[in-house]
């Protein structure tokens, strides 16, 4: 009596999700006949196996599309390596791409498998090219009009919230992926630093583009404030106590460029007086 399709469908995609050939495991080989009939040239096994190595090449394919920087920093066998440790870990849920590596940045965070001296750089890499994925197809939001911004008035600054969109990603690394992989995509293959240099980057999207910026220190601190629902007046005096006064007397001026440039990219989509 043939099995139940569930249970077919269960050890097929067990079988799909072993990364060594089928025929090394007798037993699996074996047990591949009661549910696979083969034909003149495969065996059971065989045809098991085909799509097998299918599995592995697409998804394994789709996480190098969506981290070519990171299979840079690491070279084709230890990405590889990461991969299948990934995969093996974390099997597809579902049958969409986009949710294939939802758990790569806590896995990287742990995993034993990179060379101890690029550990750092890659989980910040792994960190950085994840975020793309995110925002490349999050929900929009409508940005705010400028006049909008402008016409607040200046005593509301020191309760208003600002809301910026909820698919601008922020972000504190230790190594300059954002330049490593803008180069990677740039084609001209970049040497690797060979020490840590922090840099806080955003990460947004625009007319269906995905870009990057570069902060300040002051700059992050204050978007980070913002996202917390800090009013903007507070959230400047807080960053001033902790600035030098050189920093501080400029950080107005430096405020209203922002807000002319955050405006323009999108990042602010609300006012809340």
């Amino acid at each position: 009596m043939p099995a139940p399709l569930e249970d077919v469908q269960s050890f097929l995609a067990g079988a799909f999700q072993r990364p060594l050939p089928v025929e090394s495991e007798p037993a699996l080989a074996a047990a591949c006949g009661e549910h696979v009939t083969g034909n003149e040239r495969l065996t059971p096994a065989e045809q098991v196996d085909i799509y097998r190595r299918q599995f592995w090449l697409r998804h394994y394919d789709s996480i190098k599309d969506d981290h070519p920087a990171l299979l840079h920093v690491l070279g084709e066998d230890a990405f590889e390596a990461f991969c299948q440790a990934y995969l093996i870990a974390h099997p597809p849920r579902t049958t969409s791409l986009r949710d294939l590596t939802a758990d790569v940045v806590s896995f990287a965070e742990t995993y034993p498998g990179f060379p101890p001296e690029r550990r750092g750089l890659a989980i910040d890499m792994v960190r950085y090219e994840h975020a793309f994925v995110e925002v490349f197809d999050g929900p929009d939001t409508p940005p705010l009009d400028v006049a909008r911004l402008q016409a607040v008035p200046e005593s509301a600054w020191e309760t208003a919230r600002i809301v910026l969109h909820p698919l601008l990603v922020r972000m504190r690394l230790g190594w300059p992926v954002h330049s490593i992989r803008f180069a990677v995509r740039d084609g001209t293959g970049p040497e690797l630093p060979s020490a840590p240099a922090p840099v806080a980057v955003a990460v947004y999207r625009k007319d269906l583009v995905i870009h990057y910026e570069e902060l300040s220190d002051a700059a992050f601190e204050l978007l980070e404030a913002l996202a917390l629902g800090t009013p903007l007046v507070p959230a400047m005096n807080r960053i001033a106590e902790h600035a030098d006064p050189s920093e501080a007397a400029a950080l107005e001026a430096d405020v209203g460029t922002w807000f002319q440039r955050w405006a323009s990219w999108g990042w602010i989509v609300d006012v809340v007086e």
